[in-house]
């Protein structure tokens, strides 16, 4: 029997980005859901996607948030991608689309990039990675087992010491040195299983076969850790041979890669990578894995920072001041973070993303071929519309009112502009896609409102902006919303002008999650460059990409640090017959004044936006001309001329007015900020069904989802888990798989 309209419960979802998206997915993919609850979306300003929304300028160039692109690994993603693809096919919703399906809309790239600064001598060297690609397809079966990713990498650290290479016969030389200070656990009950192995390993033999068989029966160890059958007692003797072996073979890796890795580059990568990976596998299965439960438990060495759990398992300063590790805190803008600014990242967080990134499925990384909104967002924005979802644009929360209820009762609202026919359609048709625009449509807005707009340049997605609202009112329980899914940055949440500082004021859990939970500004740059990469210098096979590839790094020099070839979507830009030769995105984190002022202050962010292009402008001319050699000059030998850039205005008098026709993005707004995962904090990260109110739900990037850090897969699984809190609280049931992670099993 379907239920009356009046009887329907009513959810509101405040926020648009991926985790609210994703929240209202989830919700509305079960048969007949419409005869439960209806659904409504209240964004503010003209687009959808939070920080992965994109706009378009100039040339229809496409304008991102920062970098974005898509690893292998991303599970629920790519799985929601793939739905919403085959449900716009299914209803000819994208009829015009040039990418009929979502593979259509990616490129694969196996190759990346570390760069490392070698205080020696005084100059940055490089080391390209090929990510081996593979026939898994992200997005279906669920996440590699973490068996599985043992040995992945025990794979990887077997062709780096055994495969062929002209350096080898040396090591050779100086491994069988090391071996004889190996001290084995002979004590141990199941060291007469692995003594034959270990000894046709040690004579002389290091190099051969013996070597590979050796590393693979630590993972044939591994399976037996969670092989059906085994007992409790059994796992635990498998675990602490082990952790054994692993602290034998550490010793001897530390001998060994002491003694060669100062001799050149190739030694110092090759000490790295097997040391990084020797002591990431040793301390996980040191502190990480249960013996009692048999899972893997990263929340137990949270309050660790990433580096300082690595040294406490031996690594060298070599290794702690590698790419490797700077990788994962450049990666997840930890970087500037902690009180010496030098990066601090929760161990468990760090090593948990570490190990998902491992279980890559394709390639390692799926770069969009248009712009992160246009590929990802309209087809999730198309299927949501379609199944019926509501979308309230330009429709901001000012408050959601504490009540000692125990529910929430009242939600402050505001519109913006008012529309001309009460509805938006926030998307237009280029090239086939439904792309997002750079600004408000503003022929859909009341005409004095529109004009006012343009004329006084106000950004409606800025706090500090100044625009006066339209419209002030409040959402009523049990009139407007039943339910409330809150997916707002946590920067929103709190402070004099938060949504939801009444409830921060009331509540211990909260203020103790908004207190913790930080957060850091990051800046983007977007250079469209008139010459290609060998024109410019960066002749690919010399850096050890193929022929075509498009490069990628994060561990280059602060403050724009990450840097990619983004070149894959200039045919959906607007050219013609002047498309540049090259597209580069850059983007890295900096760090807030010693004062944030009040929302009063309308000059803030154009100060800030100023500041990261002055910024950026010295960058380019110190940091750019070891990449593009042909582009320096005598004042500059170090950098780029600015020459080679497009000019968008084409008048462009002096070098900084022709790099600010480029695209900057100072992202000091509360709702643009990177959440972070310091050490300690994840304790007080609230769960979706955490909130203290029986209907208000809460999702995003800074919930306690599983993970913990701030990417966009990691915004779908919030959103899964609110949607499911939400169909929980209704007795209904849910289907859908959420993963959550790698798991032992």
């Amino acid at each position: 029997m379907q239920n009356t309209e009046s009887s329907k419960k009513k959810i509101a979802i405040l926020g648009s980005g991926m985790s609210s998206l994703t929240a209202a997915y989830e919700l509305s993919s079960y048969e007949n859901w419409q005869d439960r609850y209806e659904i409504t979306i209240y964004q503010m300003g003209w687009r959808l996607g939070g920080k992965t929304a994109t706009g378009r300028g100039q040339n229809e160039r496409i304008q991102e948030h920062g970098i974005h692109i898509a690893q292998g690994w991303y599970e629920n993603a790519f799985r929601l991608i793939q739905d919403s693809y085959k449900e716009c096919e299914k209803h000819n919703l994208m009829p015009d689309s040039p990418f009929k399906s979502w593979d259509e809309a990616f490129d694969r790239e196996d190759t990346t990039l570390l760069t490392h600064f070698d205080p020696k001598t005084n100059q940055w060297i490089k080391k390209n990675i090929i990510f081996p690609s593979n026939e898994y397809i992200p997005g279906q079966g669920g996440p590699l087992p973490f068996s599985a990713i043992v040995k992945k990498a025990i794979g990887l650290v077997a062709e780096i010491l055994f495969g062929t290479d002209p350096n080898k016969d040396s090591i050779i030389i100086k491994a069988d040195t090391s071996l004889h200070s190996i001290n084995t656990p002979e004590h141990h009950s199941l060291w007469s299983d692995f003594k034959s192995k270990f000894e046709a390993f040690v004579k002389e033999k290091v190099f051969k076969h013996e070597g590979e068989k050796l590393l693979h029966y630590v993972s044939e160890l591994v399976d037996n850790l969670v092989k059906e059958g085994h007992d409790h007692v059994t796992r635990k003797d498998h675990h602490s041979i082990i952790n054994e072996i692993f602290h034998v073979l550490a010793k001897w890796v530390t001998k060994l890669i002491d003694s060669i890795a100062d001799h050149n580059e190739y030694f110092y990568w090759l000490a790295v990578f097997v040391e990084f990976g020797m002591v990431n596998m040793k301390g996980t299965f040191a502190d990480v894995y249960n013996p009692e439960t048999h899972e893997l438990d990263y929340e137990k060495i949270n309050d660790l920072d990433y580096r300082e759990w690595l040294k406490s398992h031996g690594a060298s300063e070599r290794l702690l001041s590698s790419a490797m590790v700077r990788f994962l805190y450049t990666g997840t803008f930890h970087n500037l973070t902690g009180a010496d600014q030098q990066g601090s990242l929760a161990a468990g967080v760090g090593l948990h993303f570490l190990t998902n990134s491992a279980g890559y499925k394709g390639s390692f990384v799926w770069k969009f071929k248009a712009g992160t909104a246009d590929t990802m967002i309209t087809p999730i924005y198309l299927v949501l519309k379609n199944r019926g979802v509501k979308f309230k644009f330009f429709h901001k929360v000012e408050q959601v009112h504490y009540s000692d209820t125990g529910s929430i009762e009242k939600i402050s609202m505001a519109e913006q502009v008012t529309l001309k026919d009460g509805t938006y359609t926030p998307t237009y048709k280029l090239k086939g896609l439904d792309v997002w625009p750079g600004e408000p449509l503003y022929d859909q807005i009341d005409d004095e409102q529109a004009k006012a707009l343009k004329e006084g340049k106000f950004d409606l997605e800025e706090s500090w902006c100044g625009w006066k609202n339209v419209k002030e009112f409040s959402l009523e329980k049990g009139k407007d919303f039943d339910y409330t899914v809150l997916g707002i940055p946590i920067d929103v949440l709190g402070g004099n002008e938060g949504i939801c500082k009444e409830i921060i004021a009331n509540n211990t859990a909260w203020n103790n999650m908004y207190t913790h939970v930080k957060s850091i500004p990051t800046m983007s740059m977007q250079l469209w460059i008139t010459p290609n990469l060998k024109e410019l210098g960066m002749h690919l096979p010399d850096w050890g990409f193929p022929e075509g590839a498009l490069p990628n790094l994060v561990t280059y020099a602060d403050p724009q640090y990450s840097f990619i070839d983004m070149s894959q979507v200039l045919p959906y830009e607007d050219w013609g017959d002047q498309k540049p030769g090259v597209l580069i995105y850059y983007t890295g984190s900096f760090l807030d004044p010693e004062v944030i002022p009040p929302f009063s202050d309308h000059n803030y962010p154009h100060e800030q936006l100023e500041r990261i292009m002055r910024i950026s402008e010295q960058w380019l001319r110190d940091k750019m001309g070891w990449f593009f050699k042909n582009a320096t000059t005598l004042e500059y030998p170090e950098g780029m001329k600015f020459d080679v850039i497009h000019d968008f205005s084409k008048i462009a008098k002096t070098d900084y007015a022709r790099l600010k026709t480029q695209f900057f993005r100072a992202n000091v707004n509360p709702t643009d900020r990177y959440t972070l995962s310091l050490p300690g904090s994840n304790k007080y990260r609230l769960k979706a069904d955490e909130s203290g109110f029986d209907n208000l739900i809460i999702t995003g990037d800074w919930i306690n989802f599983g993970v913990n850090v701030g990417y966009y897969e990691g915004a779908i699984v919030s959103g899964l888990q609110a949607g499911q809190v939400v169909r929980n609280k209704l007795g209904l049931p849910s289907e859908t798989p959420i993963f959550s992670g790698v798991t032992l099993k």
